[in-house]
């Protein structure tokens, strides 16, 4: 195995069995190796491989199969998405947490759009990343606290400016549409949502499509910002099932 890409002793040794498997990919090494000793230190998170080149991590994942990948990322709107969606091809249930000094808000929507479960800073508190390994591995989703404000503005400011009462919107959903609404604010995927509800994937697709037109969204981000905005995730809190 390279030096770019290697797992660590106490995958090796056994020691993860309780622990979440979790891959790192950076291109920095230092900052990877701090990364692993403080989580290392977290007892229920074990770092199953380290690398810094994206073409090793495919490799690792085929090998280890984290459940968590945190995938360093900075500036490049291209290279993300084509990212992401290798790693959803390589594996379906991996999921992804981008670790990013970009502040920009479209680099952390382009994310959230395109499979990530997580944007969380480098800058941020140890602690956090593990808080978000946790959130995510247990189905939720993550991202920055200080960007999450900005978030919403942008969204209320550029996307509706004129659009009719928000509560005569909601008010028009029906029960199975805000039941659905409220999970998509938990951040699960359709067939999580199709499971807890005793429903085909198919429709829930359906659904989204109505709820999308109801609300005059355009996609899933959309719909998860416009529901923490408005808090709809209050109106039918999920009765949880796993997690």
């Amino acid at each position: 195995m390279s030096s770019d890409a290697y797992a660590s002793e106490s995958f090796i040794a056994g020691n993860s069995e309780a622990a979440i498997p979790l891959a790192i990919v950076d291109d920095y090494p230092l900052l990877i190796a701090g990364m692993e000793q403080f989580l290392a230190s977290c007892g229920d998170i074990v770092v199953v491989a380290q690398c810094t080149r994206f073409p090793d991590l495919l490799v690792q994942i085929a090998l280890k199969h984290p459940k968590i990948i945190l995938l360093g990322c900075e500036t490049s709107f291209d290279r993300l998405p084509r990212q992401l969606l290798a790693i959803t091809e390589h594996d379906p249930e991996a999921k992804v947490i981008v670790f990013t000094g970009n502040q920009n808000l479209e680099f952390h929507e382009e994310a959230l759009r395109n499979g990530a479960r997580g944007v969380i800073l480098k800058h941020c508190a140890p602690e956090l990343i593990a808080k978000s390994v946790r959130k995510v591995h247990r189905g939720g989703l993550c991202f920055d606290r200080t960007l999450t404000d900005r978030m919403l503005s942008t969204f209320v400011r550029d996307k509706h400016p004129k659009l009719p009462t928000e509560a005569a919107r909601i008010s028009s959903l029906t029960e199975r549409e805000t039941q659905i609404v409220s999970r998509i604010s938990e951040g699960l995927r359709n067939k999580e949502i199709a499971y807890e509800l005793h429903i085909s994937n198919a429709t829930v697709a359906h659904t989204l499509t109505a709820i999308y037109r109801k609300l005059g969204l355009a996609d899933r981000i959309e719909l998860l910002l416009y529901a923490h905005r408005n808090r709809i995730s209050a109106l039918q809190p999920a009765q949880r099932l796993y997690g």
